[in-house]
């Protein structure tokens, strides 16, 4: 066997030859740069290069590997090696069992949103319900929500273009584009100040400006501040965004939305300013409040 090129002389191009020879030098690879789980994660990446699944590497570790392809395992090694988080190396995220395109312009779709996704679809009171995502980044909350809520149809917003190109590939792959309509705008501002939806469904930028000192670094080099940090308290984008989704809920409306740790409180007292009900407050695996779930009363 002999070794490809070593680019910028890190020594991260795996050995050409074979799957197992190069899952094994890979995973000495990242294992040295003290990336967490280095033997999956060089698995995963493999399986990227190859298009196949992560069983189909496991299971055929004498497959030869071309050159090509080695050359293309070694430069997502090094991007690995270099913090990059696995969801942008690969390009890939699953959500609530969603394959779903992940790029430097969206968050990574997180576990514990799966929880919003998960209320949403146990308390809303139609079958048909007309929803809204606001902040759609990937399109995580929205597309999910209409696959496993196939008569519902609505909107995904987002302040980025680049964001909502994003959601728009995924809706099409996910079979849901016919039912999201997408807009580029701040918050329910694209929206006419009156009732119109079932469900508004968020998880805005909740980090405070003093938190996000202490964002590890594959967070604060890589995802996009935008989608994290929404001022000095965190809670500036909930001020401005449960007001207006008071106005445009139906009667007996929901509002779920994402809240990081300590918020659950103070995001249930503005729900409750602004005229609607808290029905639950669901914590995550962790056991931390995640979700705040509220809804507008039917007067």
């Amino acid at each position: 066997m002999t070794r490809s090129a070593r680019p910028g002389g890190r020594g991260l191009e795996p050995l050409e030859g074979t799957v197992g020879a190069a899952l094994d030098e890979g995973g000495r690879s990242l294992a040295r740069a003290r990336v967490e789980s280095p033997r999956l994660t060089a698995e995963l990446l493999l399986a990227r290069v190859l298009e196949i699944d992560r069983v189909g590497v496991l299971t055929h570790p004498e497959a030869p590997l071309t050159e090509r392809a080695a050359a293309e395992f070694g430069r997502l090694l090094r991007r690995a090696a270099e913090g990059e988080p696995l969801a942008y190396v690969t390009g890939r995220r699953e959500f609530y069992g969603v394959p779903l395109e992940v790029t430097p312009d969206v968050l990574i779709p997180r576990p514990e949103t799966e929880i919003l996704v998960e209320r949403a679809l146990a308390l809303a009171a139609r079958a048909t319900a007309r929803f809204v995502d606001v902040g759609t980044g990937s399109g995580a909350i929205a597309i999910s929500f209409a696959v496993f809520s196939p008569r519902s149809s609505g909107w995904a917003t987002d302040v980025s273009r680049q964001a909502l190109g994003v959601a728009r590939r995924n809706a099409a792959a996910a079979g849901a584009a016919g039912r999201i309509a997408f807009a580029a705008g701040d918050l329910l501002g694209f929206f006419a100040e009156r009732p119109a939806f079932d469900l508004v469904l968020a998880n805005p930028p909740y980090i405070s400006a003093p938190e996000a000192a202490s964002l590890p670094r594959a967070v604060a080099a890589y995802e996009p501040a935008v989608a994290l940090i929404a001022g000095d308290s965190g809670l500036e984008i909930f001020r401005r965004l449960i007001p207006q989704a008071a106005a445009r809920l139906r009667p007996d409306g929901l509002l779920l939305l994402e809240v990081g740790m300590g918020q659950a409180d103070p995001v249930a007292g503005l729900a409750c300013a602004a005229g609607l009900r808290v029905e639950e407050i669901a914590r995550d695996l962790q056991g931390i409040p995640r979700c705040v779930a509220s809804r507008k009363l039917d007067l």
